[in-house]
């Protein structure tokens, strides 16, 4: 299905507008949540269900005293999209700028997995978990 990129430009559009129900409203009922091995750091580990999902994401970004997602280049094949970004983030008085890739499986016109790839180790050095 051609124009999941259009979709997914929109989606990070209202995600940083603040938009969360519009930003997500292509995940699928059973969407997979897929963070880092580390489930000691918001958003890691796996979470099923687009209201677990949902959570998880709060939980992610509400770790930061400032958080900003920039989407940077999306690339398109069959049913996956890949965003390659990165998100300035603030915990206390330190700052930095972190890599993310997002993978995106679409199945039809419902989003039903999204992988989160990012530098965890400077994630967790910066929440004062590593």
């Amino acid at each position: 299905m051609a124009g999941h990129v259009d979709a997914m430009k929109q989606r990070y559009e209202e995600f940083n507008q603040g938009d969360i129900q519009g930003a997500t409203q292509d995940w699928a009922d059973d969407f997979v949540w897929q963070g880092s091995d580390s489930t000691e750091l918001p958003g890691g580990g796996e979470h099923r269900g687009k209201e677990e999902a949902l959570k998880v994401l709060q939980q992610a970004v509400g770790a930061w005293d400032e958080f900003t997602l920039s989407a940077d280049e999306f690339y398109e094949e069959g049913d996956t999209v890949v965003v390659l970004g990165h998100t300035d983030v603030r915990k206390q008085d330190v700052a930095a700028q972190l890599p993310v890739v997002h993978i995106w499986r679409w199945e039809g016109d419902k989003i039903k997995r999204l992988q989160v790839l990012t530098d965890t180790l400077q994630s967790a050095q910066l929440l004062g978990v590593a």
